[in-house]
């Protein structure tokens, strides 16, 4: 689709220069850190972006909103600056919305026995209106008019953007905001399908029974992609603190349970819910969490839930080198990434936090090292990574306004180790630390005989005395230490393993011998 000439020099007049600035500086400054002066600078570029996109509207509004969950695209300064962006917008006209209801349910009066005008909840690309269905009190959710034409049209304009972009940037930069422009579309494209948010409801709703969280119920004859009917729930905003602190509930423990809610829905349920930010969590009369908003859910399949937790555990132990080994599987650090380097940023980063333990860390100092790293070195985070990363950071500054004391990664931690997952870490270490010693002793067993038989026909005469001593034993003690520690290569996690690793040296001698 060829964008309309107006709108794509508009969008061109106040994108390109900002681009065209922050690729520059990429290109100039990757795996730098910024003087103050340039981190100043960066903040105010980060600004005119911000302004830049606010007043595009609502379709690029929500790509600030994404952008500002990509630490693999952008310095820390532009993100802290987008995640300012607000989805709040002026309500559109009724009329509009009224006609698009009805050229897919039929006449309002008689699909709903009554409906308000007046939004109670007006977003970029949607509105929500409360009315009667069937002598329930339900809220409709409506497609913002000539929303999916907005999207496609503000689309194509970034996609020549990108075109132009490509003809006097890295490629390596041009690729990276075309890959996140494309996720983008793709996402906005859920989110405006209402059928597809419905089925989402109906998984989590079956999912989440019997643990105190109210899905609102869907009405599928009246829902279609553009407009969904769901039941109406009333509560206070989980953002209203004193008010919850009025009506007698325990903040401090709400933001525990909230967040093992969504952590747990990460772990252990098909999809979770990836945009809990405080218009979308209500507290109810009888203390139960009533989710909203199901247009943007994410998944972990098992390879990344596995390596993830692996992640975690690599934090834990302040294992650099385990993080890049996780990172790489994950898919999240390219393969031809200079590991010393990455490795030694990890080793400094977690030195300059004090050497904690990585449950006593405040989440926002873990992700400011997340982002500064992300942007120095070469990542690239996978889709589902970022939703949870999002979901994660946004749920950790909820948690944070209901208690001060809050923090997430010791629940994460806390998880982990409730379910079981930290010692599947620990048995998954000791089944390969096991099959590798098995495999060196194989290793040995062929080479071994061969290289005693050389040590042993080099006879070494030691003068003092008259005596002849052979070296054949401890050089095949040295020999049998060195292949075990340059095959396991354990690094740091060596003493753990002293005593089995001695004992195998001994059966190894053992076997040498005979």
């Amino acid at each position: 689709m060829a964008p309309p000439l107006r709108r794509f020099i508009k969008v061109a007049y106040k994108l390109l220069p900002i681009l065209i600035v922050y690729a520059w500086y990429r290109r100039t400054h990757r795996g730098k850190e910024p003087t103050p002066k340039e981190a100043a600078r960066l903040s105010r570029q980060g600004r005119s972006l911000y302004e830049a996109l606010a007043s595009l509207g609502p379709a690029f509004i929500k790509l600030g909103q994404i952008l500002s969950s990509r630490p693999d695209i952008l310095p820390p300064q532009y993100i802290r600056e987008l995640e300012k962006l607000q989805d709040d917008v002026p309500p559109a006209d009724f009329s509009e919305t009224k006609r698009m209801i009805e050229e897919d349910l039929g006449p309002l009066e008689k699909v709903f026995e009554d409906f308000k005008p007046t939004p109670i909840a007006s977003a970029s690309l949607g509105q929500v209106y409360e009315a009667k269905y069937r002598g329930e009190r339900v809220a409709v959710k409506v497609n913002r008019p000539g929303v999916k034409r907005m999207i496609e049209q503000d689309g194509a304009v970034l996609k020549w953007l990108l075109r132009f972009l490509g003809l006097f940037v890295d490629k390596n930069v041009a690729y990276s905001i075309s890959s996140v422009v494309e996720d983008y579309l793709e996402h906005v494209d859920d989110e405006i399908d209402y059928l597809k948010e419905a089925s989402n409801m109906e998984m989590l709703a079956k999912e989440l029974r019997g643990q105190g969280v109210v899905v609102p119920r869907v009405f599928r004859e009246v829902t279609s992609h553009r407009v969904l009917v769901m039941s109406y729930h009333e509560g206070i905003k989980i953002s209203q603190v004193e008010e919850l602190r009025r009506v007698g509930v325990d903040t401090q423990r709400l933001a525990r349970k909230v967040s093992r809610l969504f952590i747990g829905m990460v772990l252990d349920k098909p999809i979770f819910h990836a945009d809990p930010h405080p218009g979308n969590i209500s507290i109810g009369q009888g203390g139960e969490i009533i989710l909203y908003d199901y247009g943007m859910v994410g998944s972990l399949d098992a390879h990344t839930k596995k390596h993830l937790v692996r992640l975690y555990a690599s934090f834990s132990l302040r294992d650099p080198k385990s993080i890049v080994d996780e990172l790489l599987e994950l898919g999240a650090l390219d393969p031809e990434a200079n590991r010393y380097v990455v490795e030694r940023g990890f080793e400094l980063a977690i030195r300059e936090l004090g050497g904690e333990s990585v449950a006593e860390w405040e989440f926002e100092r873990l992700m400011d090292l997340a982002n500064r790293l992300i942007y120095r070195f070469p990542f690239k985070l996978p889709r589902q990574l970022v939703l949870y990363m999002r979901m994660a950071g946004i749920l950790d500054g909820v948690c944070l306004k209901l208690d001060p004391e809050f923090n997430l990664l010791k629940i994460i931690v806390s998880l982990l180790t409730e379910k079981g997952y930290l010692d599947e870490v620990r048995m998954d270490n000791v089944r390969s630390f096991i099959s590798s010693m098995l495999e060196t002793i194989v290793l040995v067993n062929r080479v071994g005989p061969s290289l005693l038989r050389r040590l042993e026909a080099q006879d070494f005469t030691n003068h003092r005395g008259g005596r002849q001593s052979r070296m054949a034993v401890p050089s095949t003690f040295i020999f049998a230490a060195s292949l075990l520690y340059l095959h396991f290569n354990v690094h740091d996690q060596l003493p753990a393993y002293l005593g089995m690793v001695l004992a195998f040296i001994l059966l190894l001698y053992d076997a040498l011998k005979r």
